[in-house]
């Protein structure tokens, strides 16, 4: 196809400067040269790794062999997620694998189980910050595998890249000095000179590149796009269309980002190069510490409401916002590089017991066992980057709950029996076992937290009912921050040593509507009301001990706590809607069946004349409007 204007000015048609060798030899790989499947490239963070993949993307398209990108960003250190990546991949392919660091503990898998089911003629590329593992060399691996370090460039190189930007040779020559042959610094140091003429290196060289490159102006759409961006650990067009002000093009500034040179493109989304983030986010929050905080919360707003619209993973995105890192720590991926969260297989089981009782818990894990033998779908572990398991968890749910093993677990029976009688809640998640055996800052039992909650057959738990042992005071100070009461009647000695657990309820939201609440502590605002919560006063409108622990609730003792949060309710529904018919329809649905005692929905629907597919209309209707009007006057 013909090159268009188009393409000269999006810069698809660009020459990679100083990459000749690395072309050349890419090219002998398509030709099938070098008899090699797999090419693992490696290099620090900035040196052009993810520049170098579309330049050979490019050409493997024009040597006329279809091709497959994927993002480490955009999957999960799973190996059933790495798997899913790389289904159906037909014959001749060329599959990219770029960021492979955010997913490194799981190339022992990759390499066992995924890569050797790909077609003979296929050509795997892996980019990634570290150098691969000596497994990519071992055995038969040696035939298939070419390892390929991306080195800073050269002083001629750089200063050519330079001139290639529009910085003349002088300027270039002098920026040379400091860049250190980094792509990322030289680029954005070209941002700088097409900006203001001149460049001078600071110590925080980053930083000072990105407030020159950007030169964005406070208050501007390109503000609050880079803002956010820096912010949200993905950006979507859809994110944008919410944080960005109502009149603000999403689209046009989505566009934009993508072009900058320190963002990277993952599928939809968009993110800042890792190098970027942290400097950009500190000189964001020390310009402009309010608007920060501001989108912040629309951000925080955009994640929820996809999560109640079925989206699992906002957990993570949710707890990339939160600045507390007990909080943070339990629900994010940062470990992912060195650990992945795994279904339970052959030889596992055996390595674990081994590990817990040489720790000194023989009791503890002839308990646990079971659960590893009879009930695998409960179990999740921990491997590091050799694929060796270096930690579990177990899980028991109401509506999954493995009768057989728990015969013979008095002390799962009595956490069970205990969310019976005190949550009278399905949406309960009982962390049976919690165990990490790496030796390292929790950062395996953390992968083991998320990969729980993402898996565990409660979408969004009420309760969580988490056992440990008394030194495990990373675990007790995140149950603690998250509001955790210890239950006495579930304390143990095991092993000798002290086990407590804590019971955790996240609210009427649920886990989703407590992370929000976090992120909201923490800018300042009073937990958001959102229609589960709504709901949730209003169906115990005349009990008074649920009222006094309504978010709502004000005053002292329960009776006072209960009766404000009624009259809120009494407020809101009269003050929600207007005059018309269809207005007082919805103000009548709401009080006769909440707040008239004893009416079900079948007798009000019956007193005002309707189906029953009109009332739940209705009603749902009126508890959106209802939840909205209570909003704005919190607000």
């Amino acid at each position: 196809m013909d090159v268009t204007i188009g393409d000269r000015v999006s810069g698809r048609t660009a020459v990679l400067v100083g990459r000749s060798e690395e072309l050349t030899l890419f090219t002998r790989l398509l030709r099938g040269e070098l008899d090699r499947n797999v090419l693992l490239l490696h290099g620090p963070g900035g040196i052009g790794k993810t520049q170098l993949l579309r330049a050979w993307s490019a050409a493997a398209t024009a040597a006329g062999r279809p091709t497959r990108w994927i993002d480490a960003r955009s999957i999960e250190p799973r190996p059933e997620a790495i798997a899913a990546a790389l289904v159906d991949i037909a014959p001749a392919t060329v599959v990219f694998l770029d960021g492979f660091e955010r997913i490194a503990a799981g190339a022992r898998e990759l390499r066992d189980d995924v890569v050797p089911r790909l077609p003979g003629d296929a050509l795997v590329v892996i980019a990634g910050r570290d150098r691969p593992d000596a497994g990519w060399f071992a055995g038969g691996w040696a035939h298939v595998s070419f390892a390929m370090e991306l080195a800073a460039l050269e002083t001629g190189t750089a200063v050519e890249l330079l001139g290639a930007h529009g910085v003349p040779p002088a300027p270039a020559r002098e920026i040379t000095r400091w860049a250190a042959g980094s792509p990322l610094a030289l680029v954005l140091a070209a941002g700088a000179w097409q900006r203001h003429g001149h460049i001078t290196p600071e110590p925080r060289l980053v930083a000072t590149l990105v407030r020159l490159t950007t030169a964005v102006r406070w208050g501007t759409t390109h503000f609050d796009a880079l803002a956010t961006c820096a912010i949200a650990r993905r950006t979507t067009l859809d994110l944008l269309a919410d944080t960005l002000e109502p009149k603000a093009d999403a689209a046009a500034a989505h566009a934009w980002l993508a072009g900058l040179p320190f963002v990277d493109q993952v599928g939809d989304a968009v993110t800042l190069h890792d190098a970027v983030r942290e400097p950009m986010r500190e000189h964001l929050l020390g310009a402009r510490p309010a608007r920060e905080r501001e989108l912040r919360r629309r951000v925080t707003d955009h994640l929820y409401r996809l999560g109640t619209l079925g989206d699992r993973s906002v957990l993570t995105d949710l707890a990339h916002l939160l600045r507390n890192p007990v909080l943070r720590w339990t629900y994010c991926w940062d470990g992912s590089s060195r650990y992945h969260a795994d279904r339970l297989r052959a030889g596992d089981t055996e390595v674990l017991g081994e590990g817990l009782i040489a720790r000194g818990y023989p009791q503890w894990w002839a308990a646990s066992e079971p659960y590893h033998r009879l009930a695998p779908r409960n179990v999740v572990v921990a491997r590091n980057d050799t694929g060796t398991p270096v930690g579990y968890a177990v899980w028991i749910t109401p509506g999954s709950a493995p009768l057989e093993v728990l015969a013979g677990d008095e002390f799962g029976r009595d956490c069970l029996s205990f969310a019976d009688r005190v949550c009278a809640s399905t949406d309960v998640v009982i962390w049976r076992d919690s165990i990490d055996l790496s030796d390292e800052e929790g950062l395996a039992l953390a992968m083991l937290n998320i990969a729980v909650a993402l898996r565990a057959d409660v979408a969004n738990p009420r309760h969580a009912i988490v056992p440990l042992f008394q030194h495990n005071q990373r675990l007790h100070q995140f149950c603690l921050a998250a509001g955790g009461k210890v239950v006495p009647e579930l304390d143990r000695t095991v092993d000798g040593r002290p086990l407590c657990a804590y019971w955790i309820d996240y609210g009427a939201g649920g886990l989703r509507s407590h992370q929000r609440d976090q992120v909201y502590r923490e800018l300042g605002l009073p937990p958001a009301l959102n229609i589960e919560d709504v709901r949730a006063a209003l169906e115990s409108f005349s009990v008074a001990v649920s009222l006094a622990e309504h978010p709502l609730a004000v005053g002292i003792g329960v009776e006072q706590r209960a009766e404000s949060v009624r009259e809120t309710l009494r407020a809101g529904i009269a003050g929600a809607f207007g005059q018309s018919p269809k207005e007082e329809e919805l103000r009548r649905v709401l009080w006769l069946r909440y707040v008239e005692a004893g009416s079900t929905s079948g007798a009000t629907a019956r007193a005002l004349s309707m189906s029953k597919a009109t009332y739940f209309r209705r009603l749902n209707e009126g508890l959106r409007r209802l939840t909205e009007h209570l909003v704005a006057q919190s607000s």
